[in-house]
């Protein structure tokens, strides 16, 4: 339909009628979806077709015709219109996570064929103060003349926008990577250049703590230097940076930074967070959240809903590095973890010594496979509480919930979509009980939702 309604480099006049996933307007210009990005709900838009498919059409705004929204405000961020890191600057926070709140009614409306109490879904949980949360960056280099600088990419593209202060980042985040850039560049360390597939450096991460104020550190190489790893030894002199790590990754297609190769060149293996009372040890590649207020107040959430007893047997379905699971250890009966990543389970497990928790255990493998087994065992969790990737949960483990049960089902996702289609595929054995958005990125457009869902 798209490619006979409008044309590439048209212009049109469009009345804006919702914010998309990812923080774009989306008007309707002969019942085909438009695409735009900057504009608002209710703005009366001008706007050149940038792309046209047979399902929906893309759009640059050139002006506000009329009805400026009042959620409207100026981008505090001066690369805001250049990087990608953010899609909602450009709106009042009140209203960015009203927006959020909609984004998640619309996946439900649209994937859920059940219908849902207006009651259930809850008001968007937001942050204190919506900048410098972020307590990690994975930042490709590149050089700024003879400079190595860090930076994020435009949207859509691999084009490196150079950013020398990020308003999402912790401080002492940034102010590392400064430093850390300033000693790579006298030491004349070199930087991968993608066009032509030569240099060393591709990226530089950097996790901070707020329990201890340590920053680790990985610069990604693409290929085994020994000079480059002379010279990253040397990182610990800059102020907090208490562990470095090198990574070895040759494959440009890859999506993670890490390559098959990481391995400690100086200082502390791990650094150590905390969320609430527990004490967190922290490998670089480890997964752990990047917003400690929000994460704090998903899994008081989380407690909330799950409205434990006591007496519970909890699974904590792809743990991680059993945050989770630890956080509930010393509400319920039991707590055992699983995750498919061997090394996150390796540091859950020493977690849960480092806590001295004693009825909480984890294990490597595929969350059916440890269901199923205990099942036959004698143990079946009165909690199953589940943080899947962003796929979901795959259909076999679906499955087998619609046949065997639990009593409750604490559903955990940062994709609005699955988490409304697995929730559609269970509701024959499970009511919804409340689905609660967080707002754990300020100022993107992803949004954390929390659903519990109950045995029928």
């Amino acid at each position: 339909m798209g490619t006979n309604v409008l044309a590439k480099n048209q212009e049109i006049l469009l009345t804006i009628k919702r914010i998309g996933i990812n923080g774009e307007g989306i008007g309707y210009y002969k019942r085909l979806a438009v695409f735009v990005k900057g504009a608002l709900p209710k703005e009366e838009v001008v706007v050149k077709i940038t792309e046209v498919n047979d399902q929906f059409a893309r759009g640059q705004m050139i002006k506000i015709k009329k009805d400026v929204s009042l959620a409207r405000v100026v981008p505090p961020c001066k690369y805001y219109e250049k990087c990608g890191g953010c899609q909602l600057q450009h709106v009042a926070y009140k209203e960015q996570l009203n927006f959020k709140k909609e984004i998640v009614r619309e996946a439900f409306d649209k994937y859920y064929d059940g219908k849902l109490n207006n009651n259930i879904l809850k008001d968007t949980i937001s942050q204190d103060v919506p900048y410098y949360y972020r307590n990690k960056v994975k930042l490709p280099v590149r050089y700024d003349g003879e400079k190595i600088v860090t930076g994020l990419y435009a949207m859509d593209t691999n084009k490196l926008v150079y950013i020398d202060n990020c308003l999402i980042e912790k401080k002492d985040l940034r102010k590392a990577v400064d430093e850390i850039c300033e000693y790579l560049t006298r030491y004349q360390v070199i930087a991968y250049n993608p066009k032509i597939k030569e240099g060393i450096l591709r990226h530089i991460i950097a996790r901070s703590s707020k329990l201890t104020s340590e920053i680790q550190v990985t610069l990604v190489l693409y290929k085994k230097d020994q000079r480059t790893i002379n010279i990253a030894k040397e990182l610990l002199k800059i102020a907090n940076v208490v562990s470095v790590y090198i990574s070895i990754n040759d494959d440009l297609e890859s999506v993670e930074n890490f390559g098959k190769e990481t391995f400690l060149v100086a200082g502390k293996t791990t650094i150590t967070e905390a969320l609430g009372k527990y004490q967190f040890e922290l490998l670089p590649n480890a997964f752990f959240q990047l917003n400690l207020e929000q994460t704090n107040k998903l899994y008081q959430k989380i407690t909330s809903v799950a409205n434990i007893k006591g007496y519970e047997k909890v699974v904590d379905g792809y743990c991680g590095v059993g945050t989770i699971g630890i956080w509930l250890s010393d509400k319920v009966q039991e707590v055992r973890g699983i995750d498919n990543n061997k090394e996150a389970i390796t540091n859950a497990n020493d977690n849960v010594k480092l806590n001295k928790i004693t009825n909480a255990k984890f294990y490597t493998g595929n969350i059916l496979q440890y269901l199923e087994k205990w099942e036959k065992e004698g143990f079946i969790p009165d909690l199953l509480v589940v943080d899947p990737p962003r796929t979901g949960i795959d259909i076999k483990t679906l499955n087998y919930l619609q046949k065997n049960p639990v009593k409750k089902l604490i559903y955990v996702s940062c994709n609005p979509s699955t988490l409304a289609k697995n929730c559609n595929h269970l509701q024959k054995k499970y009511h919804i009980l409340s689905i609660t958005p967080l707002d754990m990125f300020p100022n993107t457009s992803n949004v954390e939702c929390v659903v519990c869902l109950e045995r029928r």
